[in-house]
């Protein structure tokens, strides 16, 4: 089995074809892709995404669900947030965040609106956005809009060919029609 470096650089040689950018015939419907990796190599995969985005001529458009979820808020609701989580919890938190989530159009327009000049999108911060926003919820939403460039998710966990599995443990990611990258 290839280590998680080595499918970071078989990725990317991947998305620098023209036809990763434009794809054609079965599966071309809807681009997502994939790459799961060990939780503990986040660190490596962040680095690597960095430095890749810096070197890439590429038009991509890095989407860290965490900091997605955030900007739905200006700066004196944050601080009510953090608040709100001294508070009342977790529990707080999802409650608050949960009408915003469950209202699509809005997370959708906002998706597109951060994304709409990129070529390609990388979706990080799975792990961090979890239990508020999980990366399938996202995904749904978007195609269900007939929102087509291509995506990369980088998710902390396993990817089993049908599941999601957050962290390796976490089986309640809802089924998602992914293909992974390498």
């Amino acid at each position: 089995m290839k280590s998680t470096y080595e499918r970071l650089e078989q990725m990317e040689k991947r998305i620098i074809q023209d036809s990763f950018k434009n794809p054609r015939g079965i599966g071309s419907d809807i681009p997502h892709f994939v790459l799961d990796y060990p939780p503990e190599d986040e660190l490596q995969v962040r680095v690597y995404i960095k430095n890749m985005l810096k070197r890439t001529k590429l038009d991509i458009k890095e989407v860290n669900l965490f900091e997605f979820l955030l900007s739905f808020f200006d700066e004196d609701e944050l601080e009510e947030l953090f608040e709100m989580e001294e508070e009342e919890g977790l529990k707080g938190l999802i409650d608050v965040f949960e009408p915003i989530l469950n209202e699509s159009n809005t997370m959708i327009q906002q998706f597109k609106d951060i994304t709409k000049e990129a070529d390609l999108i990388f979706i990080t911060g799975v792990g961090s956005a979890h239990p508020f926003l999980r990366s399938s919820q996202l995904l749904k939403a978007i195609s269900s809009k007939g929102y087509k460039k291509p995506i990369v998710l980088f998710y902390p966990g396993e990817f089993t060919g049908l599941r999601l599995k957050l962290f390796g443990i976490l089986d309640y990611e809802d089924d998602y029609q992914l293909s992974r990258i390498s």
